[in-house]
């Protein structure tokens, strides 16, 4: 506390003696929030001295060569202004969500001490984890070697990984003792309805599991299809979409 502006003097300081260097400051939101935002917070005045001493530092650095200056956040948009001017962190990149080929790149590092049985195959993991971020990718193969663990098991197998995935995606299954046969029934046709025009009208989609038991996310149930990844759908397909959404309801009138 009170810190602040004096580490990124001193950071500033050792990143000059040590040129040409990489100063990489990470979610830099914490310390360049926009000022005059969250006002009444006890930290606010210490925020901004850290902000404007390091505003200071990156307008020195005309006399300053072989020093850059990189950092990352996943609030941009409450980013002060003046972080933003020229000479500062004027140029930005977006890191978009890893593609097939990179979630597996991303799969193959984080599986490298992580003994895995020979039918645990990171290509198809990657083809069935769309969307994920290499963070989630991570979280996915810690919950994969956890349910391994529990099975006193040397190796994560298949059944841990898609545990896993079923855990991140819909929670942890809650049994519901006291559940009457007429709201299983019912449930079992609901999910049955999604499963089934998904298989009619999207043939592309895998269906990878159906569930009839409750989860921690509050669902009664769960069908879960893997789309294909790609950048444009037909007008078609995306009725055969909405026609799914509604199948659920349909099975059960």
């Amino acid at each position: 506390v009170g810190m602040g502006a004096s580490k990124v003097r001193a950071l500033f300081k050792q990143a000059k003696e040590k040129a040409p260097c990489i100063v990489f400051i990470d979610e830099i939101d914490a310390i360049g929030r926009a000022r005059g935002k969250n006002v009444g917070f006890s930290s606010n005045d210490e925020r901004e001295n850290t902000l404007n001493q390091l505003l200071t530092e990156m307008d020195g650095f005309g006399t300053n060569a072989g020093v850059i200056v990189l950092a990352a956040t996943n609030r941009a948009d409450i980013l002060d202004k003046a972080l933003m001017r020229a000479g500062r962190f004027d140029r930005q990149i977006e890191v978009p969500l890893p593609t097939l080929r990179e979630r597996q790149k991303i799969l193959e590092v984080h599986a490298r001490k992580k003994p895995l049985a020979p039918e645990v195959s990171l290509t198809s993991l990657a083809a069935e984890t769309a969307l994920f971020s290499g963070a989630k990718l991570e979280s996915l193969l810690n919950e994969a070697a956890i349910f391994a663990a529990k099975r006193d098991a040397e190796e994560i197998a298949r059944q841990d990984v898609d545990e896993a995935l079923n855990r991140m995606f819909f929670g942890m299954e809650r049994p519901n003792d006291g559940e009457q046969k007429a709201e299983r029934e019912l449930t079992a046709a609901h999910e049955a309805g999604h499963a089934l025009l998904t298989a009619l009208l999207l043939p592309e989609s895998q269906i990878r599991r159906v569930s009839i038991i409750p989860t921690g996310k509050g669902a009664a149930g769960y069908s879960m299809a893997i789309p294909p990844e790609k950048l444009f759908h037909r007008r078609q397909e995306l009725l055969h979409h909405m026609a799914v959404a509604l199948a659920g309801r349909e099975a059960e009138a």
